[in-house]
């Protein structure tokens, strides 16, 4: 039981502690998401064991020690976060980390540069990126509304200032704007391009790019970041159009 709670404790407190030193930038990518990973699977089989030994002793009608269940909380809160992060999309993500609405013409990035630490090439991967994503993501296609094209790009910057995101450059010019945002738990920086386009109805088409900055794969966060933002950019148009009515 002692080795149990101090192995326990021992993964919790170094799963913390590189979250947070990544979170601060005073631990290295690499060496942070390796330790983390160690820390989860220890967390996790800690977890298992004690919910074991917890059912045991609750059947065997044997007092529970007192720091049993704290260590088992503890231990669960990594797999829960990481899981809440990822959700069940990160099972069955593609190795890739570069997902667009526009696969033949996809949003560049003109403003946002190398800054910070990065590994994934800002330049879109091409084709074998492209015939991936439509086998993962078929659904994800270029967003059509009938709302007047600058209204919709004023729109936009509103939602994605609305999901937490960080904008960093609004060209009106152009009717786009890029912006980056963090994923909940590490902390990584991903890229984000949103291009408004006039169709001939007079209409918009609203094209949308989001990337990781490390990883091969984004465990299905940058396709959930593009459904969130055009679920939520559909219902602060549709609320507009009510309000002026």
């Amino acid at each position: 039981m002692k080795l149990i709670n101090w192995f326990g404790l021992g993964a919790f407190i170094i799963g913390a502690f590189v979250t947070l030193g990544h979170r601060f930038g005073f631990l290295h990518y690499h060496i942070a998401f390796l330790v983390f990973v160690v820390a989860l699977i220890a967390c996790t089989l800690i977890m298992l064991i004690g919910l074991v030994m917890l059912g045991l002793l609750i059947a065997r009608k044997r007092p529970i020690q007192a720091e049993l269940i704290p260590i088992i909380l503890a231990c669960a809160m990594f797999p829960v976060m990481s899981f809440y992060a990822v959700g069940m999309s990160a099972f069955k993500a593609p190795m890739i980390h570069d997902i667009t609405t526009d696969t033949n013409n996809p949003p560049v990035f003109k403003y946002i540069q190398d800054d910070g630490y990065r590994v994934n090439s800002l330049i879109y991967p091409g084709a074998e990126v492209s015939a991936l994503q439509k086998v993962a993501y078929p659904e994800i296609k270029t967003f059509i509304t009938q709302h007047a094209p600058r209204r919709v790009y004023q729109q936009s910057i509103f939602t994605g200032s609305l999901l937490g995101w960080e904008i960093i450059v609004k060209d009106s010019n152009s009717l786009r704007f890029e912006a980056i945002t963090k994923t909940p738990l590490f902390g990584f920086v991903d890229d984000i391009a949103v291009r408004i386009t006039p169709i001939e109805s007079g209409g918009s088409a609203v094209d949308m790019r989001s990337m990781s900055r490390v990883g091969i794969s984004d465990l299905g966060a940058n396709a959930k970041r593009i459904h969130s933002f055009f679920a939520q950019l559909e219902a602060v148009l549709e609320e507009e159009l009510i309000n002026l009515q």
